[in-house]
């Protein structure tokens, strides 16, 4: 994502070259460069000053705009501003608005032995989170094979319809896989919808689209763009994987779809991750955020409206209350860009409240500050913190820069793991061996403020036991880092490490 919007800099640097040069030609640079130096940080400062930042970046785009205008201005607007969904029209607002009003009573609700058991639950609830269910049933996926295998069988296995969404779907054998896998499904009468983030998939093109088009699979993309050079939202992009299968069965966390997800990546061979398989009543809150970001991709002209999903005729077949049986307590956090911060809220009550142990896997360790505070106070008052961060990365930036706060944790008594079998990509928490979260979102700014992300909530339900163990297995399979590796850097590496952490809000 960073080597994009790099290039969307570098672009438009080219062009402003040309204008600079056809300028010249006029003789008309100096009054165009003297009229830039005036008005863009006017404007561009204008906006900055009301925007809902933290005063360090606020205080950091301002002074670049004022001592280098063009190129100030430049960089907020690709990067800086905040979060607008700008493609929200009159009639998805609408549709959502009527969706939410019809599915009011199939909301889940958090009952009084829930939260008298886990009273976190009423907090998650008060900060953003949906209620809290105790019968829904989860299971851990560790790997690409094992989510696939599932994913593959319970699609064959649909009776009504077949919902996916990810933020990257490649074009790759096990992408082809499964599109195959729901283009014989749609062949077959299933109803199946088929949504994808418009940057984090562009590999997808229409030779891959027209075949599932042509077999009445209902095709949406969340935000396209026209072209990932000249793209200006392209920071706010739909991180989230989900597929819910006949309103009965989710699969939710950090594989998307593409080959490296088997360990066929050419750099880093080995892939480990970590998804969940779920059944029972939360369905019908994953259910509910599938179909409001499909309401959200719509256009004009869509026919998908919302009574096709909650009118008296659809609603029982799309939303289904099945209990399984009782399994401690799950619920979803959600966050999405400007101001819903869910799970940057869940996560602080949670490293709040750890007792005993914070264990964390993460492919991305650049926290806020507010998070990289808690985890130190933890460490300092003897809760024993544990993160897993990959030992190759798949980004540059984003790995030189995890690797610059090690020696700062390290001083607050966290131990960092760096995961010995290539690449780690799981997205995992876990508090006191009682708590796991289980989803999309990285321990980085990224997730917490700039994109759609979701993950689900556990207390004491047979995964966590499951997670526990999956995360012993990964502190065997690790390295773990002490100060005698960390005296070892060099300068040049300590440079690039402190080079990357500047840019550490946009990774």
């Amino acid at each position: 994502m960073l080597k994009r919007r790099v290039w969307q800099l570098l672009t438009m640097i080219v062009l402003g070259i040309f204008l600079l040069l056809f300028l010249y030609s006029l003789n008309g640079l100096v009054p165009f460069l003297i009229g830039v130096a005036i008005v863009a940080p006017l404007i561009v400062g204008w906006h900055i000053l009301f925007d809902h930042v933290q005063p360090q970046a606020k205080l950091a785009w301002l002074l670049a705009v004022l001592f280098i205008p063009f190129l100030g201005a430049l960089a907020w607007i690709l990067f800086g501003r905040t979060p607008r969904r700008h493609r929200r029209i009159k009639r998805t607002s609408t549709e959502i608005r009527m969706f939410r009003q019809a599915i009011a009573t199939e909301r889940i609700e958090t009952s009084n032995d829930v939260s008298d058991r886990y009273p976190l639950t009423r907090t998650l609830e008060k900060l953003g989170a949906t209620g809290a269910d105790s019968h829904t049933s989860t299971k851990l996926l560790i790997n690409g094979d094992a989510k696939f295998e599932a994913v593959l069988h319970d699609i064959e296995r649909a009776t009504h319809h077949i919902h996916v969404q990810y933020f990257l779907f490649r074009t790759d054998e096990i992408s082809l896989k499964i599109r195959d896998a729901l283009i014989k499904r749609a062949n077959e009468n299933i109803i199946v919808r088929f949504l994808y983030d418009g940057l984090g998939s562009q590999e997808i093109n229409e030779d891959f689209i027209e075949p599932l088009r042509e077999s009445r699979v209902h095709v949406q993309a969340f935000d396209p763009i026209v072209h990932p050079l000249l793209v200006f939202n392209a920071n706010f992009r739909n991180h989230q994987k989900l597929i819910v299968i006949d309103g009965q069965i989710a699969y939710t966390g950090g594989l998307n779809v593409g080959d490296e997800y088997l360990g066929k990546h050419k750099k880093l061979g080995f892939w480990r991750d970590t998804h969940l398989r779920l059944e029972g009543p939360l369905v019908r809150e994953l259910q509910r955020l599938f179909v409001e970001n499909w309401l959200y991709a719509g256009h004009e002209e869509d026919k998908e409206t919302w009574d096709l999903f909650a009118d008296d005729e659809h609603l029982p077949k799309y939303f289904i209350d099945d209990p399984q049986a009782a399994n401690g307590a799950t619920q979803l956090l959600v966050t999405s860009p400007g101001k819903d911060v869910t799970i940057r809220d869940g996560l602080m009550a949670l490293l709040m409240e750890a007792k005993e142990s914070i264990w964390i896997t993460t492919p991305y360790l650049i926290p806020p500050p507010e998070l990289l505070a808690l985890l130190e106070v933890a460490g300092k008052r003897g809760v024993d913190v544990r993160i897993v961060v990959p030992g190759q990365g798949d980004e540059w930036f984003s790995f030189h820069a995890t690797e610059y706060y090690f020696e700062q944790l390290l001083k607050r008594n966290i131990q960092i793991y760096k995961y010995n079998r290539h690449f780690i990509h799981a997205k995992t928490v876990l508090i006191d061996g009682k708590i796991a979260l289980v989803g999309t979102a990285n321990f980085d700014f990224r997730s917490m403020y700039l994109n759609h992300e979701m993950t689900i909530a556990q207390y004491e339900t047979s995964s966590v036991e499951e997670l526990k163990q999956a995360f012993l297995k990964d502190f065997d399979e690790s390295i773990l880092i002490d100060w005698s590796m960390l005296r070892k850097k060099s300068n040049g590496k300590r440079f690039i490490e402190a080079f990357c952490h500047i840019f550490s809000p946009l990774l």
